[in-house]
């Protein structure tokens, strides 16, 4: 039986951790060995979470865009260029241009204010999704 690649790179964490580190006796040796153990953590948590959160950023983005497109209807061209080019991307790091796009418009109009607030929540998913790694 073959074990999940993040099950495979935790158990290799965990050994650099608990048996080569402490057998170590040369202090920069020691520490390298345990910083390896901390990077291998966290790429066992990209490859176990990765799938389910790029596939959830996908569908955020995609639900954000379909919201926007009614908000934004009456946009200026560059807000309305920055979020075709974001809804094209369909990534949450695509939407900075659109956000600096927005402000640029005008932090004062209804438009604006509807737009952040559909943005805001689809910032704080993608976060956690990064907290859910870095933990």
């Amino acid at each position: 039986m073959t074990l999940p690649v993040h099950e495979q790179l935790r158990r290799l964490a965990d050994t650099l951790r608990n048996d080569v580190g402490p057998a170590v006796a040369d202090e920069y040796t020691r520490t390298q060995a345990f910083m390896s153990s901390v990077i291998l953590q966290r790429l066992a948590a990209q490859v176990e979470h990765g799938p389910r959160h790029s596939s959830t950023e996908a569908a955020h983005t995609a639900t954000l865009h379909s919201a926007l497109a009614g908000v934004l209807a009456a946009a200026p061209p560059d807000v309305a260029q920055a979020r075709a080019e974001a809804a094209a991307a369909g990534t949450v790091a695509s939407l900075g241009p659109l956000i600096r796009a927005l402000y640029g418009w005008g932090s004062d109009r209804a438009e604006v204010q509807q737009a952040l607030e559909a943005i805001r929540p689809v910032l704080r998913a993608d976060i956690d999704r990064r907290m859910e790694i870095a933990t």
